[in-house]
């Protein structure tokens, strides 16, 4: 596979990991997304299928999507050297229609949007281009483990808390029985596109606060620092298959053989701990994020075999062609899940336990695997990377290749 083909695969592969994770917020309350013991099924069953996620996915897939990104901004801005444009001007233009994009998607159909996160942090990002590879590497690892930081920080706070504030913490972890069916049945309400309101938002105290300034900078610093690292492996051939194969051998051995251990040790103690509001919202979330940085890489490593080796081509094929189309796909599983789980749709938010919720992502998947080779026969973009492609460079863009042009 060329360069490309190998990137495409592995954000295809990205892609559809993210919506083991997501599917979770689509489905049911977002407590229950990190703490397992107040909603989606509490036996056992549905136990191993939160534990086998939180280890194999939770953050691991977002972290690749992110050093995609990093990767896609270097990769765009050779292209416009190549050219001779000027690359700020599509830097920030591709971004800020991006931000648009995300700014709609979250505010009219799913609050969990990522997009607004990867357009703000691409506007620093530029400025980091120029760097060496490996200062690239070096400051995004730091920037990624600041949320670590602050988590422990903001932990030793705790004990200082009011009874008020103590309360908030627990809330924010294992809401009560009433919040929990005030969020059900607004979203099983839920008719129109309207923007969705957060049941956190009345709660305004230090403890909230410390939630609040503790997710935003886990968000922006796992990104920005993802991203980082994404161009640096992009410039060292890491993402392009470059690399040998014994590189990605010790690669992937040393990824999960740090990255698996960790995490299953900080799933150990979430249980141990029966899922304690103040140990898990701070210290608890430390052993998955150091892990999801090894997990991903990983990750990566593997789908860098697998196209180094050129095996199963037809399965490497389908997962680029989502890839290719992956703004498309992303924004198309928030329709799919959301005409599942909303009131517009079948309205099964806070029906379906995990187990049920991982037949619903089969289907989506199966979907677009369909969907979007058969689309790129026939068009040169996905729908929306043709709009966005529009927009940035100012013109409207080919969309339907000359083959199938002819033969309609």
């Amino acid at each position: 596979p060329t360069r490309i083909t190998a990137i495409d695969t592995l954000r295809g592969f990205a892609l559809c990991g993210i919506l083991v994770m997501n599917i979770m917020s689509f489905a049911m309350p977002d407590e229950a997304y990190y703490n397992p013991a107040i909603f989606g099924g509490d036996d056992l069953l549905n136990r191993l299928v939160y534990g086998f996620a939180h280890i194999f996915f939770d953050q691991k897939f977002m972290a690749i999507f992110s050093m995609l990104f990093g990767a896609s901004v270097m990769l765009i801005l050779s292209k416009a050297r190549e050219k001779g444009t000027s690359g700020a001007r599509i830097h920030y233009t591709r971004n800020f229609w991006l931000l648009v994009i995300g700014l709609l998607h979250g505010i009219f159909l799913w609050q969990g949007d990522v997009l607004r996160i990867y357009a703000v942090c691409a506007f620093i990002l530029f400025f980091f281009r120029k760097l060496n590879p490996r200062v690239q590497l070096v400051l995004g690892i730091i920037i990624f483990m600041l949320p670590s930081a602050v988590n422990m920080l903001f932990a030793s706070q705790l004990p200082n808390l009011d009874a008020a504030g103590q309360q908030t913490l627990v809330e924010n972890f294992a809401p009560s029985e009433a919040i929990l069916a005030e969020d059900i049945a607004t979203f099983q309400d839920r008719v129109s596109l309207q923007p969705s309101y957060d049941l956190a938002a009345s709660r305004d105290n230090e403890a909230q606060n410390l939630v609040d300034l503790a997710l935003l900078v886990d968000v922006l610093a796992r990104a920005l620092g993802m991203m980082l690292i994404g161009m640096a492996f992009y410039s060292l051939g890491i993402l392009t298959a470059k690399r040998s194969k014994v590189f990605y051998q010790r690669m992937a051995l040393v990824g999960f053989g740090i990255g698996l251990p960790v995490v299953g040790f900080g799933l150990y103690q979430y249980i141990v701990r029966d899922w304690d509001a103040s140990y898990s919202l701070f210290i608890g979330r430390i052993p998955n994020h150091i892990a999801t940085l090894f997990i991903a890489s990983g990750y990566i490593a593997l789908i860098m075999l697998w196209s180094k080796y050129e095996l199963w081509q037809r399965a490497q094929d389908v997962l680029a062609a989502i890839g290719r189309m992956a703004l498309s796909n992303y924004i198309g599983q928030t329709v799919l899940a959301t005409l599942v789980f909303y009131g517009y749709g079948l309205g099964l938010y806070g029906q379906l336990n995990r187990i049920a919720q991982l037949g619903v992502v089969g289907i989506i998947w199966a979907i677009q695997m369909v969907v979007s080779p058969w689309w790129l026969t026939r068009f040169r973009y996905g729908p929306l990377e043709w709009l966005w492609r529009s927009l940035t460079y100012f013109r409207v863009e080919s969309m339907r290749k000359r083959s199938a042009a002819r033969a309609s």
